[in-house]
């Protein structure tokens, strides 16, 4: 762990000094991650090429498996799952810069997160059995964000005594920009190449690419539209 935070250090000159204001001066060879692992056959894929500073693995149940491919940074990030048979999936170069959690309850579920997709801090709530959030490549996640895919009790009809709110999976597409304060529901999907804008609550899902997406509820704003993570200054 040490040789791997040097080495991002020297070729980055800057984390070194993000670290140092983040951890006040705190040993780095402290901040590998913590594990609470109970059950059977649970399968850990991390790779060596990947950096994990202060992360916990809170796991209870049997034949789970998590899988962190090359070239991650996860900073503070906590890893629960309740259940057997669950999936949690980071594609390479991710990112979680304030940190995050990623709560998988019940069975069969998963958490897939594409390739180059930055997080600065959010919730992801995988509950009820066989729910899904899928995540594309190269999405751009702000702070306060919550994502879910179900509401964790239930809501009965009075009259047929049936429940009338389980679980529906979320995804979410390529190159998508979520901003600060969003809250996501069950059931949405969100096209490739939009934008949902600060303090939405998106409860519907939406077809069309480009688009921007804003309000509580959330509805399409603008379309034809998309976005770069590089500020792009017009000539005066």
């Amino acid at each position: 762990m040490r040789d791997k935070i040097k080495h991002i250090v020297i070729k980055y000159p800057i984390v070194e000094k993000y670290l140092r204001v983040l951890y006040n001066g705190q040993n780095l060879q402290d901040l590998k991650p913590k594990k609470i692992i109970k059950g059977k056959d649970n399968i850990f894929l991390i790779d060596q090429l990947s950096t994990l500073l202060t992360c916990s693995f809170d796991i209870v149940g049997n034949n789970n498996s998590i899988e962190i491919q090359e070239g991650c940074i996860l900073n503070n990030v906590l890893f629960f799952i309740r259940g057997d048979n669950n999936k949690i999936k980071i594609g390479q170069r991710v990112k979680f810069i304030r940190g995050g959690s990623i709560w998988i309850e019940d069975y069969g579920c998963e958490a897939i997160i594409g390739d180059s997709t930055t997080f600065e801090d959010i919730h992801l709530a995988v509950t009820e059995p066989n729910s899904k959030i899928h995540i594309g490549k190269d999405c751009m996640f702000a702070y306060n964000i919550d994502i879910r895919t179900g509401d964790s009790h239930s809501i009965i009809d009075s009259i047929s005594k049936r429940r009338i709110n389980n679980a529906q999976d979320v995804f979410i597409g390529n190159h998508v920009w979520i901003a600060s304060h969003v809250t996501i529901l069950k059931g949405v999907h969100i096209p490739d190449n939009s934008v949902v804008a600060t303090r939405a609550v998106v409860t519907k899902s939406f077809t069309e690419k480009n688009i921007l997406i804003a309000g509580m509820p959330a509805k399409k704003l603008k379309e034809n539209i998309d976005w770069e993570r590089e500020r792009i200054y017009e000539e005066i």
